[in-house]
């Protein structure tokens, strides 16, 4: 789910037991809800979070293993692709390529002709875009990097290298902040790069490579630095660059503000862009109606996580990890179902979701069907886990049971009459939009077109957005829980007579819709 800032709480509740188990369903569905297994779950979310996948980072290469997962998922269960003849829709994404073969990082005495060459492959970091520099660099150091000394200076576009002795052993988050806040300073201070000189950063980074971006809006490259580039060096090799112009890091560890070094340096970083792997995956169950089968209920999750940042990647199991493995539950259960619903089922893995609910935008602005043909959107983003709140004294052993219904209050009350009814047998304790998250997962550019919506999450935990959520933490039990209800939701949406449509007071208290009468006609 997409990390944006939470609003007020609106709690709401629905009395049932906690802990109860859920009632059988209709015969019509008994035979594809049998297939939805905690085991399975399990054993794809277990490999969906493994180092192989790297955090499934949108425009990253864990992302497009992840996709081919799903792709071909789908396609054993005899599921046809969702767009055309493709399950892919590619989502224009671009990477920044740093090339090793127009490569300059040299220092030399001035004047001199032998200069000490830093290789490629010593370098860690991320680039926005290329850089050349050449001058006398300035460096300065450093023992607390949150508060470095630069304001009021003018380094005249020249590069500054800061040394770090970190006395306060900064956990990962908080130097990646000071790194971001470092970059920022050095623009302020008009640095033309900046290198930082920082073992425990340098160690916890990978090798210099270029960004990933949606390439949708041309401001998004810019957005993603917006300070000087920062690349990273590890002491020793720093060391070994001081030393071809006569001095030592023990020398500049006695300034901490910015001193012009008597050498001169030579940057040369070249760099091209490329299409970057970004896909919506989507596979479709024809309905078995000649009238309705035109029309389609999409269930969806989203694929990507935040992939991999330096040495670090973030397994994201519960974020989104645990509802694209519900995806692949509940398609499967239609593709096995002995009965094929009415309507057609449509089921999508979105990328981009983490960069700003980017892929789900991109299809609702090109799907491959008519929004209008389409009854219903359930989203599930972060369905495995029991939310915990340490402000409000929430415990996960107290929301074993809890289940969020986010929005179908928002735009159709007959979608959320349905949700509520069918609750009647898969017996959560439904809480609503408490935490505020309408806006923050893919549902809402469906909102936005006015498509019948409910988005099912499980809350928040500790592990939001940090690399320990992981996979031993999931409710594997509740997970296939909500699987199945989602399930017997869309088969009854798929089923019905009639479809949902948008009530027209909800429509015009709508924000951020983006047409002037919603796909899905209005009630009244």
């Amino acid at each position: 789910m997409q990390n944006w800032q939470h609003g007020v709480w609106l709690l709401l509740g629905c009395a049932t037991l906690s802990g109860q188990g859920s009632d059988p369903l209709p015969a019509d569905r008994t035979t594809g809800a049998a297939t939805i297994s905690a085991q399975d779950l399990r054993i794809w979310l277990t490999k969906l979070t493994s180092p192989e996948f790297a955090g499934r980072g949108t425009g990253q290469e864990g992302f497009r293993k992840a996709a081919e997962m799903m792709r071909a998922h789908f396609q054993a269960s005899g599921l046809q692709p969702g767009f055309g003849k493709d399950y892919f829709q590619q989502v224009p994404w671009k990477q920044v390529v740093p090339d090793p073969a127009k490569w300059a990082f040299d220092l030399s005495v001035q004047g001199g002709k032998k200069a000490h060459r830093v290789e490629m492959k010593h370098v860690h970091g991320s680039l926005v875009r290329g850089l050349t520099a050449r001058g006398r660099p300035y460096v300065c150091a450093t023992t607390d990097v949150t508060d470095l000394p630069l304001e009021g200076s003018d380094l005249g576009d020249s590069p500054l290298f800061v040394l770090v002795n970190d006395r306060n052993k900064l956990e990962q988050r908080a130097r990646d902040r000071a790194l971001r806040n470092l970059a920022r300073a050095a623009k302020d201070a008009k640095a033309s790069m900046v290198v930082v000189v920082w073992d425990v950063a340098y160690h916890a980074s990978a090798p210099l490579s270029g960004i990933s971006y949606p390439a949708l809006n041309p401001a998004a490259r810019g957005r993603v630095m917006r300070g000087a580039t920062t690349v990273l060096l590890d002491r020793k090799r720093f060391g070994e660059m001081l030393a071809a112009v006569g001095t030592t890091t023990e020398a500049v560890a006695r300034h901490s503000k910015p001193q012009q070094l008597d050498g001169e340096l030579h940057l040369d970083i070249q760099t091209s862009l490329a299409d970057a792997p970004a896909f919506n995956v989507a596979a479709v169950l024809p309905g078995s109606d000649e009238k309705l089968a035109s029309e389609y209920v999409i269930v969806g999750c989203h694929l990507d996580h935040l992939g991999r940042r330096g040495a670090t990647y973030f397994p994201g199991a519960d974020d989104d990890g645990s509802g694209s493995v519900g995806l692949m539950a509940i398609s499967r259960a239609f593709a096995k179902n002995a009965q094929k619903p009415r309507r057609s089922l449509m089921f999508v893995a979105f990328c981009g979701e983490e960069m700003g609910l980017i892929g789900s935008g991109w299809f609702a602005r090109n799907p491959p069907v008519p929004l209008e043909k389409v009854a219903g959107e359930l989203q599930i983003d972060m369905i495995g886990r029991d939310e915990e709140n340490e402000r409000r004294n929430e415990r996960a052993e107290d929301n074993r049971n809890s289940l969020h219904l986010v929005g179908t209050k928002k735009l159709s009350p007959a979608l959320h009459d349905l949700c509520m009814r069918l609750n009647g047998r898969a017996k959560f304790d439904l809480e609503f939009d408490e935490e505020n998250v309408f806006g923050r997962s893919d549902h809402f550019n469906f909102a936005r077109q006015g498509v019948p919506i409910a988005f099912f999450f499980t809350g928040f935990h500790r592990d939001y957005h940090r690399p320990t959520d992981t996979v031993e933490k999931i409710n594997f039990p509740k997970l296939a829980r909500v699987a199945r209800y989602v399930y017997d939701i869309a088969f009854e949406l798929a089923q019905s007579d009639t479809r949902p449509l948008v009530d027209a007071d909800l429509w015009e208290k709508m924000r951020g819709k983006a047409r002037e009468t919603p796909a899905a006609g209005l009630s009244k």
